[in-house]
């Protein structure tokens, strides 16, 4: 397997500088970058990224639709949610709807890590490593 692709969908005005950072050392290739999630959904077939990041929060349209739409591409699709939204209804909303995980912003650099290097985490392992994951199982 080559280099991890990650499709990231934020919101300029809050730019996941850290993340991105992270995921070039890690050597992931960014494969496309957006705050438009209508473009992000039109692209996602073309680029099929292993992962998506995403902002709930974007300028065209909103991450719910963009994580919606994309899991109706493709239902296998990563999508990892990225918000400072403190609301446990919407944030768990985000799981129902197929998110592989959310992570509250500020995140920890190393929960981050975790979440994007560990593919298949169980849900005992997620919670062990990163308490900001919130998972509708538990």
């Amino acid at each position: 397997m080559g280099m991890a692709r990650v499709m990231i969908v934020e919101n300029t005005e809050k730019p996941l500088w850290s993340a991105k950072k992270l995921l070039y050392s890690i050597n992931f290739e960014i494969a496309f970058e957006t705050a438009n999630g209508y473009e992000a959904i039109e692209k996602y077939d073309l680029i099929k990224p292993d992962f998506v990041i995403s902002d709930l929060t974007l300028s065209k349209n909103d991450g719910f639709s963009v994580l919606e739409e994309i899991k109706k591409i493709n239902n296998e699709a990563k999508i990892i949610i990225m918000t400072s939204l403190n609301d446990q209804n919407r944030l768990k909303e985000c799981l129902e709807l197929g998110a592989y995980a959310v992570l509250r912003i500020p995140f920890k650099l190393k929960e981050f890590l975790t979440l994007v290097t560990c593919n298949d985490l169980t849900y005992e392992t997620k919670s062990a490593i990163a308490p900001v994951i919130i998972d509708d199982k538990s």
